[in-house]
Order: C-alpha cells, then sequence, then structure tokens
C-alpha cells in the first residue's frame, strides 16, 4: 500500500493543495518554519481533525467547509487478499457486467496484479474512507449502467469467490483500505515519545502510535532474536552512545519496561537507563526501527526529522532507510537543508505560506539533479544556499567568515535572504577541463534549485595572477556575474602591523616584549625586499597601495609569523584571517574602507541582479 496522489482541501492553512504526487520510495517535502508542512502530513493521518481553513473574508465555523483530503492510493493484489482474510468477513467488489452476463473484472486476475489504484476520499469524524463507485477505477460507471458486485468469503485461510455477481452498488474496498491505513501508515512527531513503558503482554507488530513498543521489542528478543539483534545494531549506527537495549518487567507495578545501556554490555540492570529517561530521538528511531522492520510495506510518516535527530544521526538513519528497508514509503518533511543531500529523494515538495494560505509546489528533479552535479565535482553542500534569495559565491571559507563581519560591522545587517558562501574550487571556473560557462550555469541552477524562491547571483575571485585579459575572460564566461577583489587576496588589506603583532603574541605570550608594531613593520619590509615574495611594485612602504595590490599577502604574513615567533605561532590563512580583520575593525577601522566598498558592491550587486 502507499499513496500516489493526494488534495488537502480547507484544512488548516491549505485551501487547495492541488494534486500532490508521491513516489513509491523517499519523498521530501521542504520549507520554512510555520509553512504548513506539518499541516500537510497531518491531512494523510486515519485520525483527520477538524481544523477548518480560516481568512479574514472567512473565519466564523457555520461559513466554513469541513475539511476534505482526496486520495489515490496503490495497493497490490496480494495486500488485497491480506485484508479481506484479516477482516475475517465477507467482502463486496463492484463488477460491469459484460454481454452474456459475464463480469468484470474477474477478481482472480486481481488478486494478481500488481496495482489496483483506489480512489476514496474521507472527512474528519468518520472512521472511513468513501468513494465514487467503482473505488478500484477498473471500468467506468455511467448513469444509467446496471450496478454490481462480486461477493468475496474469507474461510479457513483462503478466499471464496461467489459464482454470480449481485445487483448491488456495495462496494467493501474503501473500508478495507482504511483499516489497512490505520494498521500500515506509522506518524513520528517532532516531540519526545513516552513509550517505554507499557503492559505486559504479546506484540508482533508496532501499533501506529507506538504505545505496544515494549512487547513488541520483547517478542523481538525471545522469538526472532537475529532481528533484534540487526535493530540494537542500526539504533548503534545511529546513536553512537547507545550500547544495547533490553526489556525486563518492572519490579513495582509489573508493566514491561524497555532499558538502554551505554555499553554492549550488560551485567547490571541499575547500570543501564530507562528508555523514557533517554535523549529526545531515541524513543523515535526504536519505534521507526521496529515498525520497518516487522512490516512488509508500510507508510512512515516523519514531522521534522531534523529537529529531534543532530545531522549526523539523520544521515545515518536515511541511509539505513535507503540501503536496508526501501520497499516501504517515506514522506518526511524537513527545513533543514542536509536532509535534501543525505536523502536522495525521489520527490520534493515544497510548502510556501503567505497570510492565511499554504501553497505546493513541486520542485523539479532535473534542476535539483544540478546540485547533486555539483556537489560529485566540486563538493557544494546545498545548506550553502537553501532559503536565500540572493546568494554572493566568494573564493574560499575565508573570505566566508570575513566578508559577512565586515559588512554587518561597518555597514549593517546583510538584506534578508541574501547569504556570502564560498565555491568549493575556484580553479573548476578557468579549468580547461570543463567548459567555465557551464561551471556558473551550475553553480545558477544549483541556486535556484536549492533556494525557496528565486535567486539572484553573484561570482566574487581574487585577482591572484591573472591578467586582465584573463579576468576579461571570465567576466564573459560568467555572462558579467563576476567580480574580481582588487588586490592580489584577502590578506593584502590585512597587512596591519599592529594587528600580526597581537596575532603573534596571542598564539606566543612569550614574545609580548619583543613583538612590537615597530618590529613587526620591518620585518615585513625585510621579507617584502626579498625572493620569493619581491615584487616590481615594492617600493620600501607598507602601505603602498600598488603594492598592497599586487603582493602575495598571505604568504607574507605566515612568513614573517614564522620568523619573529620561531614558528610557535603559524598563521594560517583560513582559520587566522578573521583575527586580523577584527583588530583592524577595531583600532583603525578606516584602513578597511576599500575592502568594505567592495564588499557593499557585491551585495548591492546581488540585489540588482
Amino acid at each position: 500500500m502507499r499513496i500516489i496522489k493526494a488534495r488537502i482541501k480547507g484544512f488548516q492553512s491549505f485551501h487547495d493543495s492541488g494534486d500532490l504526487e508521491f513516489a513509491d520510495s523517499m519523498n521530501i517535502v521542504i520549507g520554512q518554519n510555520n509553512a504548513g508542512k506539518s499541516a500537510l502530513l497531518r491531512a494523510l493521518l486515519p485520525a483527520l481533525p477538524d481544523d477548518r481553513h480560516r481568512t479574514p473574508e472567512k473565519w466564523e465555523r457555520f461559513r466554513l467547509s469541513q475539511p476534505q483530503v482526496n486520495f489515490t492510493i496503490a495497493a497490490n493484489g496480494s495486500e488485497i487478499q491480506d485484508w479481506i482474510l484479516q477482516s475475517g468477513s465477507p467482502q463486496n467488489f463492484p463488477v460491469k457486467i459484460l454481454k452474456g452476463g459475464r463480469p468484470f473484472p474477474d477478481f482472480r486476475d486481481i488478486f494478481g496484479a500488481k496495482d489496483v489504484f483506489l480512489s476514496v476520499w474521507r472527512h474528519p469524524g468518520e472512521n472511513n474512507f468513501f468513494s465514487n463507485y467503482p473505488s478500484h477505477n477498473l471500468f467506468e460507471h455511467k448513469i444509467g449502467d446496471q450496478q454490481a458486485c462480486i461477493t468475496v468469503i474469507p474461510r479457513n485461510g483462503e478466499l471464496n469467490l461467489d459464482s454470480s455477481p449481485t445487483s448491488s452498488a456495495s462496494d467493501t474496498l474503501p473500508s478495507l483500505l482504511f483499516q489497512a491505513w490505520q494498521r500500515d501508515m506509522f506518524y513520528f512527531a517532532p516531540e519526545r515519545m513516552t513509550i517505554g513503558e507499557a503492559g505486559a503482554g504479546y506484540g508482533a507488530r508496532l501499533q501506529p502510535d507506538a504505545g505496544n513498543l515494549p512487547n513488541v521489542l520483547h517478542t523481538l528478543s525471545s522469538e526472532r532474536g537475529d532481528v533484534f539483534r540487526q535493530l540494537v545494531d542500526h539504533l548503534r549506527e545511529v546513536f553512537p552512545t547507545v550500547g544495547n537495549l533490553s526489556v525486563r518487567t518492572k519490579p513495582d507495578n509489573h508493566q514491561f519496561e524497555v532499558r538502554v545501556w551505554p555499553t554492549e554490555a550488560m551485567e547490571r540492570v541499575e547500570l543501564s537507563f530507562p528508555l523514557n529517561s533517554s535523549g529526545t530521538g531515541v524513543s523515535q528511531v526504536i519505534a521507526l526501527l521496529a515498525a520497518i522492520m516487522t512490516i512488509d510495506k508500510a507508510v512512515i510518516i516523519i514531522d521534522e526529522i531534523n529537529s529531534f535527530l543532530h545531522p549526523a544521526a539523520v544521515k545515518a538513519l536515511l541511509r539505513i532507510l535507503q540501503t536496508r528497508y526501501a520497499h516501504h514509503q517515506y514522506i518526511i518533511s524537513t527545513h533543514a537543508p542536509e536532509v535534501i543531500g543525505f536523502s536522495n529523494p525521489s520527490t520534493i515538495h515544497l510548502v510556501k505560506r503567505e497570510g492565511y494560505e499554504s501553497s505546493v509546489e513541486r520542485l523539479n528533479l532535473d534542476e535539483v539533479g544540478k546540485f547533486r552535479e555539483v556537489a560529485e565535482h566540486l563538493g557544494v553542500s546545498m545548506a550553502d544556499v537553501f532559503a536565500a534569495e540572493r546568494v554572493v559565491w566568494v573564493e574560499g571559507p575565508t573570505e566566508e567568515l570575513c566578508f559577512p563581519y565586515l559588512y554587518q560591522q561597518l555597514v549593517g545587517p546583510l538584506p534578508r535572504g541574501t547569504i556570502i558562501t564560498s565555491v568549493a574550487a575556484t580553479g573548476d571556473f578557468n579549468s580547461n577541463r570543463r567548459d567555465p560557462a557551464i561551471v556558473y550555469e551550475v553553480y545558477r541552477r544549483l541556486s535556484s534549485a536549492a533556494a525557496t524562491l528565486v535567486v539572484s547571483v553573484v561570482f566574487s575571485f581574487d585577482t591572484e595572477k591573472l591578467t586582465d585579459e584573463e579576468k576579461a575572460k571570465m567576466t564573459r564566461d560568467s555572462s558579467g556575474l563576476l567580480r574580481f577583489l582588487p588586490r592580489r587576496h584577502l590578506e593584502c588589506y590585512l597587512i596591519d602591523p599592529a594587528a600580526i603583532a597581537a596575532f603573534i603574541i596571542s598564539k606566543d605570550s612569550t614574545t609580548v616584549e619583543r613583538v612590537t608594531p615597530e618590529a613587526v613593520e620591518a620585518a615585513l619590509k625585510w621579507k617584502a625586499g626579498e625572493r620569493p615574495l619581491l615584487v616590481p611594485e615594492w617600493k620600501n612602504d607598507i602601505r603602498d597601495t600598488g603594492w598592497l595590490a599586487r603582493v602575495d599577502a598571505a604568504n607574507l604574513v605566515t612568513s614573517v609569523c614564522g620568523a619573529l615567533s620561531e614558528h610557535r605561532a603559524p598563521f594560517a590563512k583560513k582559520n587566522d584571517s578573521l583575527f586580523l580583520l577584527k583588530h583592524i575593525l577595531e583600532n583603525a577601522p578606516e584602513r578597511l574602507a576599500p575592502l568594505r566598498e567592495y564588499v557593499h558592491s557585491l551585495v548591492s550587486a546581488a540585489a540588482a541582479v
């Protein structure tokens, strides 16, 4: 059983969601907080709340239509046979009477079918599905056509079909489907689950509310030891701090209680902890594993998986679901971009909200596929650009740290929806191995695929040793989106003797007496006047703007720090440039005016694209 299509009308923030199509495997629902993701998932559950859609124009209850959710659900013939056998009572299926009195379809064929598509709907307060005639859609019923059904009777583990149809519009497939829906639909909410205790009893399969989890675990450990050990192994993959699980009878009330052990060894029960006292997310994961490992085909709905699991735990859990239990259907909501990267989804639905109205857009996986293309050869994370409107792609992690900090300190908060993030390898943009124009296009498409709104994109790269002709070509390849830092690289703006002296002293306090700004300036002049750091623009003045534009400042600062500290205060561009920037901002912010103007121009350009 799996959801093929759903449509939500008049429920919570949805007036009409339109048709939402789901794949057999992994489906991701994304969107910002309060967009309507949880409402979408709750609409799929067997118990539909009577929470009607309201607007400023229509808010009085007597004016509001009841919520309605329409489904197209697929089930194979074997599942339908099981439903009938589990019901223990006769079931009526619609047939069409053909010429000669032969009924269609032949339900012996149906029971061998790969898929039967059932169209149903439901309202709040009704413990059933409803449908038009016939629910299975295997023939078209027209006004005036005779209505008939075949009765299927379960007896001694076998199904017996009546030899002749009955003139009746009876169709019990929707009722059978709803019973299966209640058994095989599991919903995991983003909240602590207190399911670590239950009355003693047998439990072969998990209830949808997971209330019998202790019973199921007890049954697994006593009857299906290999499955129980595999469950514990999976749990360790997700939570390395969990060593083992056990179920005991509590001495005080004789309830079953799940115990969590921090080690694989289980020597004394006093060294374990009740599941109800364990960390958030542990109960959800154990219940989820118990469901998917004891049921053949289930629909698993997980709301905000990232809210109760650490990103590493999310990644481990999704890997388990996809590699070992892909026969279930998963519908998972998230506002965390890493979930998209981990889950390899078959569908992604984006939920947006404007005022009182939520809407759903199915993202084009060809566009999302651009993310995977980039990730494979550039290592870019969708987390970099998720939910942004404007993206400034910069040279590397140093600029990713320093540019936003500088902007916020000297200009103000970044405009809402603007982020500054680093490309993975700038060499890809001027490499002979691939067309640079394609690489720019991939990044542009990545931004569009990952973001909730249409984004504008600007690139900022270091000048390094590029000639004017090379920069002009790269600008053309980028269709005008590329800007170049006026100086060779960021550290050319950070040649400040006082800041460098403070950095060395922060790393090696024994240098406080001898490493002064004057000593640093002397060392800078000494190193700048010698190869390999000597450049034609050197005029024995570390404040000369012509020289600052061309010098390899990162290596110059590294060399000076090593020399003055006897290599006890090494300078690392990625980690330590921010220290110099902060020191200059605090003590001589006017020296950063050229860099401030450049960063400001990038942000403004992104807003204008």
